[in-house]
């Protein structure tokens, strides 16, 4: 149901969408594990419009990052995508208390007494930002459409706004930075083999550096619980540094290892790809060396 996406971006409503992968394609092994959604997730949907993807490494992360997802689609009006697996979906972990009482809550709307009248829900501002009232919260007309569409929300095709609108919806993008949650480095300073890796692969990565350090290698990960945007520069220091670097994914084809280097241009030649329906483990990880 991919146009749904498009859409959650022309209409810029805020949506979260939770994808626990299993193997495919099709129903393929229905209730075992895999990481092959990162070109859907990524590329579902037609038409250009920003999207955020997360990809939690353990249980709780999940709850960090879907309450960030919940945030930033509040605040960017762009679709958040959650990245789990059936692995991480249906598992369950031991986890050291983590105090909520004091977290702040989502305010879904605009507040009515700082909007513009008349109301324009896609006012063209210079951060691409437009105010969203919540129907029936206020006495202002709220319109909405999924063509293109005029600041009031009436459908056109008036063909010289049209590229302001699709402007104003990417600029959101550049936004999208600010909020960005950096690739986790763990380990050696100077590694002689870096693991990167992405979701649930994180915990057996962590345990294979600790095997690897026990017997006297200098190791490391890198962990990407973002996935998109992707910003070079939070990362290439590591890659460029590291001895050997290999990429740990649960898929065939190496889905972040081609995404890192079309967006960073760094070619990771090593790869520990398991797609057999199983979970990655450090035996797995360690046989593979």
């Amino acid at each position: 149901m991919t146009e749904g996406l498009s859409l959650a971006g022309i209409s810029e409503t805020p949506v979260v969408i939770v994808i626990a992968q299993r193997p495919g394609p099709g129903t393929g092994l229905a209730t075992r594990t895999e990481q092959g959604d990162l070109w859907l997730a990524l590329h579902s949907g037609h038409g250009e419009f920003p999207r955020v993807i997360y990809s939690p490494g353990n249980v709780e992360e999940c709850f960090h990052l879907a309450r960030k997802a919940a945030f930033v689609t509040e605040r960017y009006q762009v679709p958040v995508i959650i990245l789990t697996d059936q692995y991480i979906a249906e598992s369950f972990q031991d986890l050291e208390p983590f105090n909520v009482s004091e977290l702040t809550f989502i305010k879904a709307g605009a507040d009515t007494s700082e909007v513009p009248v008349p109301y324009r829900r896609y006012r063209i501002t210079e951060k691409g930002l437009s105010p969203r009232l919540i129907p029936g919260n206020s006495r202002q007309l709220v319109v909405g459409d999924s063509h293109e569409h005029t600041e009031i929300g009436h459908m056109t095709e008036d063909l010289t706004l049209r590229p302001r609108m699709v402007d104003k919806r990417l600029k959101k993008g550049e936004l999208l930075k600010d909020e960005a949650v950096l690739p986790e480095y763990n380990g050696s300073k100077t590694p002689e083999i870096l693991f990167v890796c992405w979701g649930s692969a994180k915990g057996a990565v962590e345990e294979a550096v600790e095997r690897l350090k026990s017997e006297g290698k200098k190791a490391a990960t890198l962990h990407f619980s973002q996935l998109w945007p992707m910003y070079p520069d939070d990362f290439l220091k590591y890659l460029e540094k590291a001895d050997k670097v290999i990429a740990v994914e649960g898929n065939a084809t190496g889905q972040l290892a081609q995404l890192i280097r079309r967006e960073s241009g760094f070619l990771i030649e090593n790869r520990i790809s398991r797609y057999d329906g199983l979970a990655m483990t450090p035996d797995y990880i360690m046989e593979r060396m």
